[in-house]
C-alpha cells in the first residue's frame, strides 16, 4: 500500500536537540513539524514566502511512540489531512531513517490570517486548489462545521 503522505523530510539529530539523557527533547520535535511546514509549503507553492506569511499556528500535538538518540536520523512525513473554511490541518509521522521505526505522530492546525486587521481570512481557493492537487481530492477531509477555524 502506498504512503499517504507525499513529502518526507530527512532530520539530522543535532548535539543540542539532546537531554541529559542523549535522547532527543520532547519540544525539539515541534522544531521537526516546523522545518517540515516550511518545506511543504515550499515544496508546494514554489516557495512563495508571502502566501506562507499569511498562515498562523492555532495547535499542535504529538504522540510520541518511541525514543530517539543521537545515532538516528530522522524522517518527518507530512500531508495534509483536513481543510476548513480558514484552517488546514497537517498530520504527521516522524520515523527512523534506517529502520522505519515510528518516533511519533502528531498534527497541527494553521489559521490564514491577516496580521493587519488581526483575525482570521477565507482560506483563498488558490491555495485550496495547490492543496488538493498536490495532496489528491480524495484524500483530504472537507471540514464545514460553523465553528471552523
Amino acid at each position: 500500500m502506498m504512503s499517504q503522505f507525499k513529502l518526507r523530510c530527512s532530520i539530522e539529530v543535532r548535539p543540542s536537540d539532546l537531554d541529559s539523557l542523549a535522547h532527543v527533547n520532547n519540544a525539539v520535535y515541534f522544531s521537526y513539524l516546523e522545518i517540515a511546514r516550511g518545506r511543504y509549503w515550499a515544496h508546494i507553492f514554489d516557495g512563495h514566502r508571502r502566501l506562507r506569511d499569511d498562515v498562523i499556528l492555532a495547535r499542535a500535538e504529538l504522540d510520541y511512540r518511541s525514543q530517539a538518540t543521537d545515532d538516528d536520523r530522522l524522517v518527518v512525513e507530512i500531508r495534509t489531512s483536513r481543510i476548513g473554511r480558514s484552517s488546514f490541518e497537517f498530520t504527521y509521522r516522524i520515523v527512523g531513517e534506517g529502520d522505519g521505526r515510528l518516533i511519533a505522530e502528531g498534527r497541527s492546525v494553521q489559521v490564514m490570517f491577516d496580521y493587519t486587521n488581526n483575525h482570521k481570512i477565507s482560506l483563498p481557493q488558490s491555495v485550496r486548489r495547490v492543496i488538493l492537487e498536490f495532496e489528491g481530492e480524495e484524500n483530504v477531509e472537507r471540514s464545514r462545521i460553523d465553528g471552523d477555524r
